[in-house]
């Protein structure tokens, strides 16, 4: 209601008229709080069923595909530990050949550092650090969903191609030229390669949502002083990781190519650099 003056100077009510507003176009100080509460959580909820659960881009589902497929690593690298400590039980032991032996220690070592360790720590970040930030989700929840999918397809990749007997057979820290085509032919030490391409995308995703979660959706009032201790271990970790892990995939796509295209990235005159990452270093070194 507006007030207007008329004749004898009374102020008198004049009705004011609203515009009637679609109920696509409500906004919230229209709407009461039961009502908008019930329209966030339909907003916001993760679809009934598996594949919903599958489907879902909330951090918390997230965070829970990660840490569950991240022990199921857990308990195949574990199984690899076993049955190597089953063949070093007792000397002349026949129960593994060397070739599996191999594949089991490569195996083992990859599986802990790259589809558990890694992966685990970040799994925590994702479910842990909006709610301790007060977000209402992680920053890109579609690149984080995603960066799951690629750290799967990488884990059942090389864990598809040993149990196909063409695992790797080379180290999970791959040094040349062990890993070089001269004394690793086929396609091992490529699998091993890809694997390595595949989870580092999914660690620099996930570490670049976590940074701008701490950095840019943090409720209000909440300054980085006030922060919990977890959410800065995780905030330091991810800047490491938008660090290493580029190298690591630099590296392993230059023996890639030294393996498949013939390049010669780790090589150095006639012999072989130590290993991907120390041969990374030396071939960006200044001059």
């Amino acid at each position: 209601m507006s007030d207007a003056v008329i004749g004898g100077g009374l102020p008198v009510e004049r009705p004011v008229r609203r515009r009637s507003m679609p109920e696509a176009d409500l906004r919230d100080i229209v709407l009461g709080d039961d009502e908008l509460h019930r329209r966030l959580e339909r907003t916001w909820a993760t679809p009934a069923g598996l594949l919903g659960r599958l489907s879902s881009v909330d951090h918390k589902t997230v965070g829970w595909r990660y840490m569950i497929t991240a022990f199921v690593f857990l308990f195949l690298g574990g199984f690899n530990a076993v049955a190597m400590r089953a063949q070093l039980a007792r000397p002349e032991n026949k129960l593994i050949g060397p070739d599996l032996y191999n594949q089991l220690f490569t195996m083992h070592g990859t599986t802990m550092m790259f589809l558990f360790a890694v992966p685990v720590m970040q799994a925590f970040a994702v479910y842990l650090v909006p709610l301790m930030v007060g977000a209402r989700n992680i920053a890109f929840p579609r690149l984080v969903a995603f960066s799951y999918w690629i750290y799967l397809a990488g884990g059942l990749f090389i864990w598809i191609a040993f149990l196909l007997n063409t695992g790797p057979d080379v180290g999970w820290f791959a040094y040349v030229p062990l890993s070089g085509p001269e004394y690793a032919p086929g396609k091992r030490a490529d699998v091993w390669a890809q694997m390595i391409t595949f989870t580092e995308v999914s660690s620099l995703a996930v570490a670049v949502a976590t940074i701008v979660t701490v950095l840019k959706h943090r409720a209000p009032g909440m300054s980085l002083d006030r922060i919990p201790l977890f959410v800065w271990s995780m905030l330091v970790t991810s800047f490491v990781i938008c660090f290493a892990m580029p190298a690591v995939m630099i590296a392993s796509s230059c023996l890639i190519m030294d393996r498949l295209v013939g390049t010669h990235f780790l090589q150095s005159g006639r012999g072989w650099r130590c290993c991907p990452l120390a041969a990374l270093v030396l071939v960006l070194r200044p001059s």
